[in-house]
C-alpha cells in the first residue's frame, strides 16, 4: 500500500490540495504541466469581495508549498497512464526539459538578457513579450529559468547560445532529455483548472481586430500592478479610457457556444469596473451589459450594491455586436425596451470558462469519464461526492465545471479528504524544525525589507527613499527594496542576507502580517535565528492604500512606520514556544449533510469521532431543503454513510459548555457527559424564517414538496415568488433556492400546470442550473422580473414587472421559495467558543478566499449552511473539506503554542479578576497560590492579543513581544524623541 498521493495540476486548488495533505503527514506529488504554479489566481489583480491583491494572498501559499518538506513539485510534467487500483496505484508521467538545472539557477536573469529571441508572453496574454529563455511572472514558483524549446535558436538551428556562455551559476543545460517517472500513490487528484473561451470565434465581437477589444483576463493583466503596464489603465495607443464596457456571458449562456454559467464572471467585472475607477477616476462613464446578475455567494450582494454605489451603469441583455467605428456594443435593452449604441474606449468581454487544454488526453490517461460538456464528471458514490468514475481519482475545482476561488479552494480541502480515507492506516510523516542560533547577548544588527508590492506601495509611496532613511537608523545593519518580498526569490535571498550581514532582527515594511508574518517567520526560521525576531511595518494597507494621492505626505509616513518598527526591532528577544500532546479525537456539531460528510471522513481517516445531535433524527433538512434526486443521495443514503465507523452518535443532545484550547478541549453535554477532542467542527446548519404569516393561498416551497410527495391534489395555475426572507438589507442570495425552483417548476409543468416565476435574478449558476433554466423556459414556464413586492390577493397576484410595468395574472396557488437565515445555534456556539460572526449571524470565516472552512481560532473549524446557505452537494463538500483541516491538526503528535503569549507576575498580581472577564479566549483564570488569589493564564489557549496586559491595573500581565519597554521605543521612534 502507497502511503502518496499524486496531485495533478498546479493551481490554487491543487496546491490547497497538496498542502492539506501535507500537513496530515502525507508525501504529495505535486504535478504541473506548465513551468510554474499558481495557476489563473496568479494572473488576477484583486479578489471579490475583499479586493484583497491576488498575488499578495497567493504567494505565500506558493512558496509554503514549494518549500514543504512533504511536497514535490514536478513542473514541466504530465501525466500519461494510471494502473492499479487504490491504494496500490502506479502513475506514469513524463517530464519535459526545462534545459535550466533547478539546482543551479539562481533566477538572476543574466541569461534572458542576452537572449536575442522574443516571443509573446502566455502569462500575459500576448499583452508584451518575453525571451525564448523565461520565468513566466515575477513571482513564479519555482523562480527558476525555462528554455521554450519551439523557439531557442540554439536547439532549433545549433545557433546563439548565449544564455549557456552567460550564465554564472552554470545552469543552462541543452543536454536535458525527456524523461519518464514512475510514481507509487495510494490516490490522484485531478485539479486542472480551466481555460478561456477562444473570443475569436464570436465574429460580431471583433476581436483580434481592435486592441482595445479585450478579455476580461487580459484586463485584469493591465490593472496589475505586475502586468505589461505597470497597473496603469491606458488603452492600445497609450491614453486613458474615458468609456469602458464590459460584456458578460460572452460564448457561455449559449447554446451556439457554451450552454453553461461561467460562475465567476458577474462579480468579476462588478470588481474590474469597481478597481478601474480607483485606477483612473477621471473615467467619466462605466456600462456593464448582463443577462442575470448572479451575485449568490457569501456577502457578493453587499459587494454589487457597494459597486453600483460608485455610479456604474448596469444594462440588462446581451450585446448583438461590437462596432469598430467609433468603437463601442450595439445593445438591445431589455428593461428600457431599446436598442442602443454604447460608444467606448475600451470593450471588456467576460468570456465563458471552458476545459482547461489536454483534459480530453488527461481522461483518457486516467480512464475517467468526462461530462458532455468536457469536463471532469464526478459522480456521488461511498467515496463521497467528488469521485470520479474511477476508484482513487477525485477531481476538485474548475476542471469539473467554473467555480470561484473560495468553492475550487473547498473542494480541493475537500479531496484531500477524500484522499486520506483511502490511507487510513497511514503513519503521518513528522518534521523537525530547523535549529536556530542563540542571538540573545548579540548587539541587535538590524535588516530592513522594503516592498514595492509591484505598484500597490511603489505607485504612492517613494520606495528608495524608505530604504535611504532606513539605513541611517541605529542598530540597521543592512537593508534593500523587493519588487515583491513574499516571493520565493525574495524570501530566499533575506535568508541568505541575513545568513550572510549577520542580522539578528529583521523589519518587513511590506503589507498586512494577518496574511503574511507566517511566511516571514518561516524564513527567519530557516535563516537560523528566532522566529519572533520580526517585525513589520505595514505600509500598504495603512500607508499607500489609504493615501493613494499623497505621494509625499506617505512617504512620509512611511519612513515614520519604518523608524517604529525598528525601534521596535531594536529591543526584541528571542520567545521560546512549548509543546503539548494532542488529543486524537474530534467533536463534530450538527448531524446535517455537512456534519455526516465530516464525521465520515474523519472515521474512515482512522480517527475517533463524537457527532453530536440536537434533533431525534440525523440528517438535518436535507428532506426539507434538497431533492431526493440530488447528486443520488436522499437522506437514507446520506445516514447511512456512517454506517460500519467508529462514531460515537448523541442525539437530542445539547451542548452545555466548551472549554480548553487547540488540541485539548473538553465538551461538556446535557446529560452531564464530558467528551475530549483535539478538534472541533461546526456544522449545525441553518434555520428557515418564519412563514407563518402568509396568505391562506399561499404555500412554500418545503410544503409544495411535501404536497408532491404525498400525492396531493394540486391546482392547475401557480406562481412562485423568489427570494422571500432573503436578499434584502439583512441577508443576501440563499444560493440553492432559484435551483431548487427550476425543478419544482419542471416537475409541475409536466403535470399540465401553468407556471410563473417572480423573481429578480434566476441564479442558476450551477453547472448543470443553465440547462435546467433553459429547459423549464422551453416548456412554457413563464419568468417575470419583478420589482419590490407583489400583491397577492384571493384569484390574482400582481406585481410590478421591469419590463412591463403593472401585470396581474390569475393563479390559485402561490409558492413563496423562502431562503436560509442563521441558526440560533450559532450565537451560542460563539459565545462557547469565542469565535466570530458575521453581520448576518453565519459563522466568519479566516479568509473568504482561501480558508473557508477555518475560524481564526486554532482547532475550530466550520462546515455547511451555518457558513452561509449552500445546497446538499456543497454542503457535503464542505464537511469533507473541514475534515481535512482536523486531520491536519490531529495528524500531529505534539502542538506547539506560540511564543507572542501573555504572562502574569504573580508578585505584583492581586487577584482582582478583571483579566478572567475580559479573556475571549478562556486563557485567563484565577487560582490560589499559598492561599493567595492569582491570574494565570493558559499558553496553549492564550493567543497574545494583550486585551488583558492592558487591562490589568496592577502592571502585572505582560504581552510577550509587545512589552512596555519595546512600545515606549516605539512611540519615541515616531515622536521624535531621544532615549
Amino acid at each position: 500500500m502507497s502511503e502518496e498521493v499524486a496531485v495533478i495540476g498546479g493551481g490554487i486548488s491543487g496546491v490547497q490540495a497538496a498542502l492539506d495533505l501535507a500537513k496530515a503527514g502525507v508525501l504529495v506529488h505535486l504535478i504541473e504541466r506548465g513551468p510554474s504554479l499558481g495557476g489563473h489566481m496568479a494572473q488576477l489583480d484583486k479578489t471579490f469581495p475583499t479586493n484583497d491583491c491576488s498575488a499578495c494572498i497567493l504567494s505565500p501559499k506558493l512558496v509554503e508549498a514549494h518549500r514543504h518538506p512533504l511536497i514535490r513539485v514536478w513542473t514541466l510534467t504530465e501525466a500519461v497512464d494510471l494502473q492499479g487500483s487504490p491504494p496500490d496505484l502506479t502513475l506514469r508521467v513524463r517530464v519535459k526539459p526545462r534545459f535550466v538545472r533547478e539546482d543551479r539557477c539562481v533566477g538572476c536573469g543574466e541569461c534572458a538578457n542576452k537572449c536575442p529571441s522574443s516571443v509573446k508572453s502566455e502569462f500575459e496574454l500576448g499583452l508584451c513579450r518575453r525571451k525564448a529563455i523565461y520565468i513566466p511572472f515575477a513571482q513564479a514558483v519555482p523562480l527558476k529559468y525555462t528554455i521554450d524549446p519551439e523557439h531557442c535558436l540554439k536547439i532549433n538551428e545549433n545557433k546563439c547560445g548565449n544564455c549557456q556562455k552567460t550564465c554564472p551559476a552554470d545552469a543552462v543545460d541543452f543536454g536535458m532529455e525527456e524523461r519518464e517517472e514512475k510514481l507509487e500513490v495510494g490516490a490522484v487528484i485531478v485539479s486542472t483548472g480551466f481555460d478561456q473561451f477562444d473570443p475569436e470565434k464570436i465574429s460580431p465581437y471583433h476581436y483580434g481586430e481592435n486592441p482595445n477589444v479585450m478579455t476580461a483576463l487580459e484586463f485584469e493583466r493591465i490593472l496589475s500592478p505586475s502586468g505589461p503596464t505597470g497597473g496603469h489603465l491606458v488603452t492600445n495607443d497609450g491614453s486613458t479610457p474615458r468609456r469602458l464596457v464590459f460584456v458578460q456571458c460572452v460564448g457561455s449562456r449559449d447554446r451556439n457556444y457554451c450552454e453553461h454559467c461561467s460562475r465567476f464572471c458577474c462579480m468579476a467585472s462588478l470588481k474590474q469596473a469597481m478597481i478601474a475607477l480607483e485606477h483612473e477616476p477621471s473615467i467619466e462613464e462605466v456600462t456593464v451589459c448582463y443577462m442575470d446578475l448572479r451575485s449568490y455567494g457569501k456577502d457578493f450582494d453587499r459587494y454589487r450594491d457597494h459597486v453600483m454605489g460608485k455610479g456604474i451603469r448596469l444594462i440588462r441583455g446581451r450585446p448583438s455586436e461590437v462596432n469598430l467605428d467609433p468603437l463601442g456594443v450595439r445593445i438591445e435593452d431589455v428593461e428600457g425596451a431599446s436598442i442602443k449604441d454604447i460608444e467606448a474606449d475600451m470593450v471588456v468581454l467576460a468570456m465563458a470558462a471552458i476545459p482547461s487544454r489536454g483534459t480530453g488526453e488527461l481522461a483518457d490517461a486516467l480512464n475517467i469519464e468526462l461530462d458532455d460538456g468536457g469536463f471532469i464528471k464526478t459522480m456521488a458514490s461511498s467515496d463521497g461526492p467528488l469521485a470520479t468514475s474511477r476508484r482513487g481519482v477525485f477531481a476538485a475545482g474548475c476542471c469539473t465545471g467554473p467555480k470561484d476561488i473560495p468553492d475550487s479552494v473547498c473542494e480541493a480541502s475537500a479531496a484531500a479528504s477524500l484522499s486520506l480515507t483511502l490511507l487510513p492506516n497511514r503513519k503521518p510523516k513528522t518534521l523537525k524544525k530547523p535549529k536556530v542560533r542563540d542571538v540573545s547577548g548579540e548587539i541587535p544588527r538590524t535588516g530592513v525589507f522594503v516592498c514595492r508590492c509591484g505598484t500597490n506601495i511603489a505607485s504612492t509611496i517613494d520606495v528608495p527613499a524608505v530604504v535611504e532613511a532606513a539605513l541611517k537608523l541605529e542598530g540597521v545593519a543592512y537593508a534593500e527594496e523587493n519588487l515583491f518580498t513574499c516571493s520565493e526569490a525574495a524570501l530566499d535571498e533575506m535568508a541568505t542576507r541575513i545568513r550572510d550581514e549577520g542580522i539578528n532582527r529583521v523589519v518587513i515594511a511590506a503589507c498586512t502580517p494577518r496574511t503574511h508574518e507566517p511566511i516571514f517567520k518561516d524564513t527567519l526560521e530557516k535563516a537560523g535565528i528566532n522566529p519572533y525576531l520580526l517585525e513589520m511595518a505595514n505600509i500598504r494597507d495603512q500607508c499607500s492604500w489609504v493615501h493613494q494621492g499623497q505621494p509625499i505626505e506617505a512617504t512620509r509616513k512611511a519612513i515614520d512606520l519604518v523608524k517604529s518598527a525598528v525601534a521596535k526591532a531594536n529591543q526584541l528577544e528571542p520567545l521560546q514556544t512549548q509543546t503539548a500532546e494532542i488529543i486524537r479525537e474530534a467533536v463534530v456539531v450538527g448531524g446535517g449533510p455537512a456534519g455526516l460528510s465530516a464525521a465520515r471522513d474523519m472515521s474512515k481517516q482512522g480517527f475517533r469521532v463524537h457527532l453530536i445531535e440536537s434533533q431525534n433524527e440525523l440528517g438535518g433538512r436535507m428532506d426539507e431543503i434538497h431533492t431526493s434526486s440530488e447528486f443520488g443521495i436522499d437522506r437514507i443514503s446520506a445516514t447511512s454513510l456512517l454506517e460500519g465507523l467508529d462514531v460515537d452518535i448523541s442525539r437530542n443532545i445539547k451542548i452545555e459548555s466548551i472549554s480548553g484550547s487547540v488540541g485539548d478541549f473538553n465538551i461538556v453535554l446535557n446529560d452531564g457527559r464530558e467528551i475530549k477532542a483535539g478538534a472541533i467542527i461546526l456544522a449545525p446548519g441553518a434555520d428557515l424564517p418564519d412563514c407563518s404569516d402568509k396568505e391562506d393561498r399561499t404555500i412554500t416551497s418545503l410544503e409544495l414538496d411535501r404536497m408532491l410527495r404525498e400525492g396531493t391534489p394540486l391546482p392547475k395555475s401557480v406562481a412562485f415568488v423568489q427570494c422571500v426572507g432573503v436578499r434584502n438589507e439583512r441577508f443576501g442570495c440563499s444560493r440553492f433556492c432559484c435551483k431548487k425552483m427550476l425543478e419544482q417548476a419542471k416537475t409541475l409543468v409536466s403535470m399540465g400546470m401553468t407556471v410563473s416565476v417572480l423573481h429578480k435574478d434566476i441564479m442558476a449558476f450551477q453547472k448543470e442550473g443553465e440547462a435546467l433554466y433553459r429547459d423549464v423556459s422551453e416548456k412554457g414556464v413563464r419568468f417575470y422580473r419583478i420589482d419590490g413586492e407583489p400583491d397577492i390577493s384571493s384569484e390574482n397576484i400582481s406585481f410590478q414587472s421591469v419590463t412591463d410595468g403593472n401585470i396581474t395574472i390569475p393563479v390559485e396557488m402561490v409558492i413563496e421559495s423562502i431562503g436560509m437565515i442563521p441558526s440560533e445555534s450559532n450565537r451560542d456556539l460563539s459565545l462557547q467558543l469565542k469565535v466570530p460572526l458575521s453581520r448576518e449571524g453565519f459563522f466568519l470565516e479566516k479568509h473568504p478566499k482561501l480558508a473557508p472552512v477555518e475560524f481564526a481560532v486554532d482547532g475550530i473549524f466550520m462546515a455547511g449552511c451555518a457558513q452561509y446557505p449552500k445546497d446538499l452537494f456543497e454542503s457535503m463538500v464542505q464537511g469533507s473539506a473541514a475534515a481535512a483541516k482536523a486531520a491536519g491538526l490531529l495528524s500531529m503528535k505534539v502542538i506547539t503554542t506560540p511564543g507572542q503569549i501573555c504572562v502574569v507576575d504573580e508578585e505584583r498580581c492581586r487577584g482582582c479578576g478583571e483579566c478572567e472577564s475580559l479573556c475571549s479566549y478562556g486563557a485567563a483564570r484565577l487560582r490560589e497560590i499559598s492561599g493567595k488569589q492569582v491570574s494565570h493564564i493558559e499558553e496553549k489557549m492564550c493567543k497574545g492579543c494583550g486585551l488583558c496586559a492592558v487591562s490589568c491595573p496592577s502592571n502585572a500581565i505582560e504581552a510577550r513581544g509587545f512589552t512596555i519597554e519595546q512600545i515606549d521605543a516605539q512611540i519615541d521612534a515616531l515622536l521624535g524623541a531621544e532615549r
